[in-house]
């Protein structure tokens, strides 16, 4: 394994468990809709970090793949 796939690996399995944690009920939206996920800070929270984490991988996998070939 390179140092990168090892990299990504720790990341996954740091992120991962955030997106899994059970909560108490809690609006009154469906649970299954985007509104409750956007709206409720326990999930817009955790797909804010999601996203930041999704594009910090992909602009450093993108850096790293365009030094390899310089």
């Amino acid at each position: 394994m390179n140092a990168i796939s090892k990299k990504l690996i720790l990341i996954a399995s740091t992120v991962i468990p955030v997106f899994a944690s059970a909560h108490p009920g809690h609006g009154h939206e469906n649970p299954l809709s985007p509104g409750h996920y956007l709206g409720n800070p326990e999930h817009y929270i955790s797909l804010a970090i999601g996203a930041a984490a999704l594009i910090s991988i992909w602009y450093i996998v993108k850096r790293v793949l365009s030094k390899r070939t310089r």
